[in-house]
């Protein structure tokens, strides 16, 4: 998956930015932010949610810390 080439996009844009983040792939799929702070040992607040809704017609995103709700 780290090869595919949106992945390899992701990771030159954070790189042309500065950042020292990077991209990882999961041995197992997690499916809550739960699973995910678990698979790579970190505090639940560390993982972000991306949740997209349907309001009035338009997609709208929101990125969430795995630690919170959305209402």
């Amino acid at each position: 998956p780290l090869s595919n080439p949106s992945v390899q996009r992701v990771q030159a844009a954070l790189r042309s930015a500065g950042s020292t983040a990077g991209v990882i792939a999961l041995a197992e799929t997690a499916r809550s932010a739960q699973e995910a702070a678990d698979s790579i040992g970190c505090p639940l607040g560390a993982i972000v949610k991306s949740l997209v809704f349907t309001v009035r017609g338009q997609p709208i995103m929101a990125l969430v810390a795995g630690d919170r709700r959305c209402n």
